[in-house]
């Protein structure tokens, strides 16, 4: 370990501190492997233990704050980081590899839904219920869990913490976050913002380490009582069985196979722009990356040809050069999955139109970058079909008609994003009602997505609160008290 290579920090109970750590994980710039920014510490089970009982004691005075004043701290926050962009997009850029644009987006994304939530805030959620009985009422209240883990991806290393991080604080829980080995820096800025902001001691605290070690610790502390992960399969499978086993909360969000249907009516422009940003964007590294296009056989050739022209013309590079249309992948082993995905798809008799290869340019040898790759007569048995490739993969199927198009858009489970492309109202709506997935897309990107739409937004509030119910007896009629 260099002298002069930045070690992370952990932040525990409002102070910054040095790891115990004696290993650590280089923190490496994708798009220039000899580029090292710096070590993020694996922090042994005892600083998990620290910054989770630091957070416990912490929830007892945090969960009386008035809620209007715990949005307060949002609001100073996302002005921080708003007046921060620039040097936080910077960092996204370098040590996660996507573009300035994308970094751009997603640092704005944050503080947009910060000013929402932290605004929200200050309006008392509850019901009054009317009750059979006379001079009684009832109402509903919303109470916090207290101490939530969030064990982050590196595919959004700012905003998916940052938005679940804010839902946490203003529902009156605490928090410890562990970050993504691969992009640690950008946890330091977030968690910086609340520190800056005046965040009280222990309601907000950082752990660098590994899922499986320093996350493991975390979850299995009896103060938490909530967890939320992304990232591998492997990792959210092994924290799944954790959480399951202490019976606490639990939620997680990967990569999935989220389609796109073509169908014969489409605006063929239209149509190219969506699947392209929705797939190639962000490298194709987002939960909601399209991963599967779904052609009717009227349309299927001249979609193609002109989605891999297009595709063919996106310039790869480092993010910070604004020329750049797509970054590197994040790391070696996702290069090298979905290079064995697309290698499979083609020994089964798919056909690779374009990429299906790392970039060898000189510019380009050193950094961990996928030629933009789409895979052509994909059938619904093969893996690539079933495990979303990470990286800029894309697999194309054939079918004859709508009915099996939609068929095999719900194999093989619920997807977090599906999309269609028609003119046809009366499709669109066959298509929203049967279509398995989270969030659904008519004539556009399966990325767009908006944190304050309820499929968001409220389901963070159910997912960081818990209600009560209380009953209230008034008066002295029917046995109620003088």
């Amino acid at each position: 370990m260099h002298k002069d290579i930045k070690i992370y920090r952990n932040y525990i109970g409002g102070a910054w501190m040095e790891s115990l750590a004696r290993r650590h994980a280089p923190n490496i710039n994708p798009a220039d492997a000899s580029d090292l920014i710096g070590e993020a510490p694996l922090s042994i089970s005892d600083e998990a233990i620290a910054a989770a009982e630091v957070a416990a004691h912490a929830f007892r005075s945090w969960r009386q704050t008035p809620a209007p004043e715990r949005g307060a701290l949002v609001l100073r926050v996302a002005r921080l980081l708003a007046e921060r962009a620039e040097d936080v997009v910077r960092v996204i850029v370098r040590e996660q590899g996507k573009t300035l644009a994308e970094a751009r987006a997603e640092v704005q994304r944050a503080v947009t839904y910060a000013e929402f939530c932290g605004g929200a805030a200050a309006a008392t959620e509850g019901v009054t219920v009317p009750l059979r009985t006379p001079a009684h009422f009832g109402y509903a209240r919303r109470r916090p869990l207290g101490v939530v883990v969030l064990l982050t991806p590196e595919w959004s290393p700012l905003a998916l913490p940052f938005e679940r991080l804010v839902q946490a604080l203003v529902s009156g829980n605490t928090v410890v976050l562990k970050p993504a080995l691969a992009t640690p820096e950008t946890a330091e800025w977030l968690v910086r913002c609340f520190a800056d902001a005046g965040a009280p001691s222990g309601v907000v605290n950082l752990v660098h380490g590994a899922t499986d070690e320093t996350g493991a610790a975390l979850i299995d502390h009896p103060a938490v009582r909530a967890v939320w992960i992304g990232g591998s399969h492997a990792d959210i499978a092994g924290a799944r069985r954790q959480a399951e086993a202490r019976a606490i909360r639990f939620k997680s969000e990967q990569i999935d196979v989220n389609p796109v249907i073509v169908l014969e009516d489409a605006d063929l422009d239209l149509a190219l722009a969506s699947v392209i940003a929705g797939a190639f964007g962000n490298a194709g590294q987002s939960h909601t990356a399209t991963k599967r296009v779904i052609l009717v056989h009227p349309v299927a050739d001249a979609f193609l040809e002109e989605l891999v022209e297009r595709v063919c013309r996106l310039r790869l590079g480092s993010g910070l050069d604004e020329r750049v249309g797509i970054g590197p992948c994040t790391d070696e082993a996702q290069i090298r999955q979905a290079l064995d995905l697309v290698h499979q798809a083609r020994a089964e008799g798919a056909e690779v139109l374009c990429g299906g290869t790392r970039a060898q340019d000189e510019a380009l040898a050193h950094g961990y970058f996928l030629r933009p790759t789409i895979v052509d007569r994909v059938r619904p048995e093969m893996r690539i079909a079933h495990i979303p490739a990470p990286g800029p993969v894309l697999a194309v199927t054939r079918v004859e008609s709508f009915a099996e198009a939609l068929a095999y858009a719900n194999q093989p489970h619920m997807v977090v994003a599906a999309g269609i492309h028609t003119r046809d109202g009366a499709r669109m709506l066959r298509f929203v009602d049967e279509m398995n997935a989270r969030s659904i897309h008519i004539n556009a990107p399966t990325t767009s997505d908006e944190p304050q739409m309820p499929i968001n937004h409220d389901a963070l509030i159910d997912f960081f609160s818990e209600t009560s119910a209380v009953y209230v007896q008034y008066g002295t009629g029917n046995g109620g008290m003088a």
